[in-house]
């Protein structure tokens, strides 16, 4: 699991230094012009992954267990839908 931590710290430094790179060079004082517009765009897209990456530092255990659960059976509803389409066509082919 540290690891895992460690893998979000490091990216999570990337995006905060990349951040911190670019918020001087993009033009945001034009109103409501593309290049304004893309400014705030690529701020909030880089706001959205700091504090993704903030949250997964943060959660608990218990929490990610449970995530994982549910990814889990997500998938496997997933799968059992697909797999009745795929028998629905077959015996409306044949």
């Amino acid at each position: 699991m540290l690891a895992g931590k460690v893998r979000h710290v490091i990216y999570l430094l990337i995006a905060l230094a990349m951040l911190v790179y670019a918020l001087p060079r993009l033009e945001l004082s034009a109103p409501w012009s593309i290049m304004s517009v893309f400014g705030l765009v690529w701020i909030g897209f880089a706001l959205i992954i700091i504090t993704a990456h903030v949250n997964a530092l943060l959660m608990n255990e218990e929490k990610r267990k449970e995530l994982a659960r549910i990814k889990k059976a997500k998938a496997l509803l997933w799968e059992q839908k697909l797999l009745q389409k795929a028998t629905l066509s077959r015996k409306a082919r044949g």
